[in-house]
């Protein structure tokens, strides 16, 4: 058998016409259901961003506070002991805006700190502390200070919100 190549003078692959594709679907106006999650995704990062700072903003006077513990630590120890405790109250009067702490005693206002923190604060304070605070020839130690302070920085950073606080004053 003989191949012969059959040679065509004209070119089939000339014979062949281009397709012609649609035209290209727009993005524009967009289906109703990405308008929903458009708006939904828009309503969710509005109510986080008012979230965050909602309570960015609720939390700004632990931070002042703990920037005024710092700077406590450049006084004489009776002197840090009478900063710390108003210190504490301010933070508290902050914290508790419905409670009056200015009526309330040195050892009923360490309770209250007590009850309104997760954790059993303030329990290394000698029977005569109050004594500390009056009393002129009295030397506080350091080691109490620094430990009141520890204990302070933990009450500031982790006391119960108003909302959960049980003791009344």
């Amino acid at each position: 058998m003989n191949w012969e190549v059959i040679v065509n003078p004209t070119d089939p692959l000339a014979q062949l016409k281009d397709i012609h594709l649609p035209e290209a679907i727009s993005w524009w106006p967009l289906a109703f259901g990405w308008w929903v999650i458009g708006a939904t995704c828009i309503f969710i990062i509005v109510i986080a961003t008012r979230l965050i700072l909602k309570h960015f903003f609720a939390q700004r006077y632990r931070r002042q506070a703990l920037t005024q513990l710092k700077t406590l630590t450049n006084s004489a120890q009776h002197q840090r002991l009478m900063d710390l405790l108003s210190l504490l109250k301010q933070v508290a009067s902050s914290a508790y805006p419905l409670q009056n702490f200015a009526s309330l005693s040195h050892n009923e206002f360490i309770i209250f700190l007590q009850k309104s923190s997760p954790k059993m604060v303030f329990e290394a304070l000698p029977e005569d502390w109050e004594q500390l605070l009056y009393a002129e020839n009295t030397t506080v130690s350091s080691d109490l200070v620094d430990q009141l302070v520890v204990q302070s920085r933990y009450w500031i950073k982790s006391h119960f919100r108003a909302e959960k606080l049980e003791y009344n004053c």
